[in-house]
């Protein structure tokens, strides 16, 4: 009985004798580019809801492969979740491309309605398998005084095969075109 003991109670040690292992995972945020604008600042934009698919959800960085298929990469993650590093760049997108003083999140505080409210859902918002990245979404922008405008931004960029970082950046870069199609269906007709 004893030398199976000695025998566990060493293969216990084990685990502490090789160290920590490394965490080979990376972990990306979406870049914001904010080209800025030289028009009139407008007070406040609100911005939401804005919603993605269910599927992109998780921590992986998901991977269109087919018509019907997604895959998740093993050590590709994001930061933070996806939906929030959505937001925070598309804030910073808005701020800069309108301009606004201030972005305020969805619910924003009652009675102090914003300016200018945007609302976004993403039908698509992943890499591709061949390095590049796709965003498909539908929106709608309501300013004081006018009608809503709704709207549709699709944007898709090619590159190189297994290429993450490349597919974040213009992931990132996607969010560019949906802001300016946002900033533009804001401005006051005629500016």
């Amino acid at each position: 009985m004893r030398p199976v003991l000695a025998v566990l109670a060493a293969l216990s040690l084990l685990p502490a004798c090789l160290g920590p292992r490394a965490d080979s995972s990376r972990y990306f945020t979406l870049p914001a580019a904010g080209a800025p604008s030289a028009g009139t600042p407008v007070a406040a934009v609100g911005l939401g809801p804005v919603t993605l698919p269910p599927y992109l959800s998780r921590p992986e960085v998901a991977t269109r492969i087919g018509p019907e298929e997604v895959a998740y990469a093993a050590r590709d993650r994001w930061a933070a979740p996806l939906d929030e590093l959505a937001v925070l760049a598309l804030s910073e997108e808005l701020r800069a491309r309108l301009p606004a003083r201030e972005v305020l999140r969805w619910p924003w505080p009652l009675g102090a309605p914003p300016e200018v409210a945007v609302s976004v859902v993403f039908l698509r918002f992943e890499a591709d398998a061949a390095g590049g990245g796709t965003l498909q979404a539908r929106w709608t922008v309501s300013a004081r005084g006018r009608a809503p405008v709704t709207g549709e931004t699709r944007h898709q960029e090619k590159g190189a095969p297994g290429d993450v970082p490349g597919s974040v950046a213009a992931l990132g870069r996607g969010l560019g075109v949906l802001a300016s199609d946002l900033a533009a269906a804001a401005r006051p007709p005629g500016g």
